[in-house]
């Protein structure tokens, strides 16, 4: 057979989630063609499919001493930022870009290392001029834009705005941006944001749908239920405060557990450790391709697998794309459609969260809890609180905060969190410090185009969970992000005894914090709309004694509503 048609059906099983076959057919073709540079360069994709960074490295390698371009290039430098070497990396982009000014994946590869190693701003720029030059390339307008929102940049910019975004995903055939980012933009309707998820699938593991499950239907049998928990985030991670003791409190007579992890964690992590007690089984995935890992999870022989990641990051959904487990759920890790029923049969949701009338926007029948979705961690004692001065806080003002991600806000909640606050004079907000000093300076500047002064936003800097926990009681009421709500961020305030103002959005993932609320036994704290909650809290800010009688309620109803029980979830 000739060198080019096993290049052409490596390259087919390459697509199809067949790395070994893929492996096998391209070194058929090597020993044909030892000096062919494309086949070089294809061995390497493969090779960095399975997780083999180093001798994906020494593929491209070869492939460039063999007349490969500037696409090469590209690919050494992936290779080196997978090995954790970005000044390697830094190189092949650079020579890319001087062999090839107008090839748009370098913009984009390196607009991602210069992410990574702290230069956002440039790394903005880099996106920018990779969708410039490939207008339909929605993984850099995607990437672009989350930056842009991670340093609260809301100002003008036609090439990297939510509405190219949105429009991008109604017209595109592909997509290698994941849909995640969509669930926190008001432009996006659920409609879309389905839609774009299953573009996404499509795009990414079409080809794997088309392969047999790896697992037989869903049969009865003797014994226990197998159930397989399967995530990125078993270590110091908001999915673990809040699953790690429910998966632990399985009923083991008529349960059997297993804990999947596939993202290394630091060494002594300690919620690592108890992902690995929480199970009879617990199985590190980090090192297998999504082929091995799927076919490792099969072998398991499971009733049920339930995917706590989602489009989130580190998200590998080429593993339930193989059909690991004959029933598949997703759950808490990403607020959304996964778009693609062969992904997930299941979202395990709640009547508050997910009612009918928000079904459509789901490819996954929804799985409703008697409650509430979300689940936690018993309630423990605080630390100590700092003081209001150690914190940077005024010790007399009304401290209203939100500690969600920076990404989440947009000009026009914060819109309303700046209408509260000229409604309290003296007033504060607390909020989580961005990532970057840039983020930190937009949000005083929005502050202030808002009329409102900017030394009025206090940023809590980054510390540990226990310390966290300990200095939200300083607040005295949280506010809800929207159209993506609180979630941990939400059962956090109500764990530290803080009340949370919230209304009800379109989507799962804009109800959160009123199905938490709601099974709280806080009900009242949910509000019609908007213009409701901004009344409510300006109400509040400037009446100590309802604050206070409010604040009393919080312990007791959160204690006596089950929400923070993990036995009874």
């Amino acid at each position: 057979m000739a060198a080019a048609t096993l290049l052409a059906q490596a390259d087919d099983a390459h697509r199809r989630g067949e790395p070994a076959r893929a492996l096998a057919l391209v070194e058929q073709a090597l020993a044909l063609a030892p000096d062919d540079a494309d086949a070089w360069n294809l061995a390497g994709i493969v090779q960095h499919t399975r997780r083999e960074h180093a001798a994906a490295l020494a593929h491209f390698r070869r492939a460039l001493a063999l007349g490969g371009g500037a696409g090469v290039l590209v690919n050494i430098g992936f290779a080196h930022q997978a090995l954790d070497q970005p000044d390697e990396a830094l190189r092949a982009y650079t020579a890319a870009l001087k062999r090839e000014p107008g090839l748009a994946i370098a913009w984009q590869k390196l607009g991602a290392l210069q992410e990574a190693t702290g230069e956002r701003e440039r790394a903005i720029d880099c996106y920018r001029r990779a969708v410039q030059l490939q207008p339909d390339d929605l993984k850099s307008l995607g990437d672009g834009l989350m930056l842009r929102r991670l340093l609260a940049d809301w100002t003008a910019d036609p090439v990297l705005s939510p509405a190219a975004l949105v429009a991008g995903f109604a017209r595109a055939a592909r997509a290698d941006f994941s849909p995640g980012l969509l669930l926190a933009l008001p432009e996006a309707t659920p409609g879309l944001q389905r839609q774009a998820a299953a573009l996404f699938a499509r795009t990414q593991w079409g080809a794997r749908f088309a392969l047999p499950p790896l697992a037989p239907p869903a049969r009865a049998h003797p014994g226990r239920r197998r159930i397989g928990y399967l995530s990125a985030d078993f270590q110091d991670h908001a999915v673990s405060y809040l699953a790690g003791e429910v998966i632990a409190a399985h009923d083991r007579e008529a349960v059997e557990v297993f804990v999947y992890a596939y993202r290394a964690a630091a060494a002594g992590d300690p919620w690592r450790q108890a992902a690995m007690a929480a199970g009879e089984h617990f199985a590190d995935l980090d090192g297998l391709d999504d082929e091995a890992a799927a076919a490792r999870i099969a072998a398991d022989d499971l009733d049920v697998l339930v995917d706590l990641t989602g489009y989130t990051g580190g998200g590998r959904l080429g593993i339930l794309a193989r059909r690991p487990a004959p029933v598949i759920a997703h759950w808490i890790g990403f607020i959304g459609s996964l778009g693609e029923s062969r992904l997930a049969d299941y979202v395990i949701a709640d009547a508050v969260a997910l009612p009918p009338a928000l079904e459509a926007g789901f490819s996954e029948a929804p799985a409703r809890l008697p409650r509430c979705f979300q689940p936690n961690g018993r309630l423990q004692p605080l630390p100590a609180p700092p003081t209001r001065a150690e914190a940077g806080l005024p010790e007399h003002a009304t401290v209203f905060c939100s500690f969600n991600q920076t990404w989440k806000l947009g000009p026009d909640a914060f819109d309303d969190w700046c209408t509260i606050l000229r409604g309290v004079p003296g007033s504060v907000l607390w909020l989580v410090a961005p990532k970057d000093l840039a983020g930190l300076r937009n949000l005083r500047g929005e502050a202030a185009a808002r009329g409102i002064d900017g030394e009025r936003l206090v940023f809590a800097p980054p510390t540990s969970r226990d310390a966290h926990l300990a200095r939200i009681p300083l607040a005295d009421l949280a506010l809800d992000t929207w159209p993506y709500n609180s979630g941990t961020t939400a059962s956090d305030a109500l764990r530290a005894g803080v009340p949370l103002l919230a209304f009800p959005g379109e989507t799962f993932v804009g109800r959160m914090a009123a199905s938490l609320l709601q099974a709280a036994g806080l009900g009242d704290c949910v509000l019609p709309d908007r213009d409701a909650v901004i009344a409510r809290a300006i109400e509040l800010g400037l009446d100590a004694r309802q604050r206070l009688a409010l604040r009393q309620r919080v312990p007791a109803a959160v204690a006596a509503s089950g929400l923070y029980d993990p036995p009874a979830f």
